[in-house]
């Protein structure tokens, strides 16, 4: 067992500037078993993780005065830290390119107001399943993972380049989330990836029919919640992904791990 997990102290950060929201939400996780601190604001929260090491899981709203949620998982992801916290963010849907900027900086779950103390204590065990299944390894640093979260910088740029709606087909997008979720071990649900492709649900949801009609993907039910459903790459899907990967690397003399 986790010593912290032994001691009892909170292994869980909210951060929400709207204090209604984040005392609700306090106290519902406290009713699950899922005892959590809070903070009012992203500079408040990067305080209290610095004094409580114990801190796994930072469940996060994205939409916040001074320094918001992006700013925040990225001033959080540049410290060092013995165990890197596990992000859940909190996004409506006038939020979705915040939402793509979060999954850039590793979060592994999105929830969309409203929401439930039920249905973020979900998202926080699947986190926590998250990191005792990687070894509290949630930014793999070399070798495949890095070089795809390079190919993910590099479309990130090309959007901020150049317009947009110049590359509005999320299919490529789509399976190179998927191939840095499987890299990272991270799963991916259908909502997140959804969320991630930037365009309407509708034409994401249209995009993975076609991708599995294809043979690329498969949809399977999440096993901690058969309410989520999961995205990921069939043995067809994967070897393409690996071998355009290897390609490219071997163009550029990366050796990919």
């Amino acid at each position: 067992m986790h010593s912290h997990e032994a001691s009892g102290e909170p292994r869980i950060l909210l951060v929400d500037d709207e204090p209604a929201v984040l005392e609700e939400l306090r106290e519902g996780l406290e009713a699950l078993g899922l005892p959590a601190r809070t903070a009012g604001s992203a500079a408040e929260a990067l305080d209290v993780v610095q004094r409580h090491p114990a801190l796994d899981v930072v469940v996060t709203d994205l939409q916040m005065p001074g320094i918001d949620g992006i700013e925040l998982l990225q001033k959080l992801a540049a410290r060092k830290r013995a165990r890197p916290l596990a992000a859940i963010v909190i996004t409506g849907n006038a939020a979705l390119d915040r939402a793509v900027a979060a999954l850039r900086l590793h979060a592994v779950d999105f929830l969309q107001k409203p929401l439930s103390p039920d249905e973020v204590a979900l998202a926080v065990r699947r986190a926590m399943a998250f990191l005792a299944d990687s070894g509290a390894s949630v930014t793999p640093a070399s070798g495949r993972p890095a070089y795809l979260k390079a190919l993910v910088a590099a479309r990130a740029d090309r959007e901020t380049l150049f317009k947009a709606e110049l590359f509005s087909d999320p299919a490529w997008d789509m399976l190179l989330d998927l191939a840095v979720g499987e890299a990272s071990g991270r799963p991916i649900s259908v909502t997140s990836l959804c969320l991630a492709s930037g365009v309407p649900t509708t034409t994401a949801l249209r995009r993975l029919d076609d991708l599995q009609s294809a043979g690329l993907i498969d949809r399977v039910p999440d096993e901690t919640d058969r309410r989520r459903i999961i995205v990921r790459l069939t043995e067809d899907g994967r070897g393409r992904m690996n071998s355009y990967l290897e390609r490219q690397a071997a163009r550029m003399g990366i050796r990919l791990d």
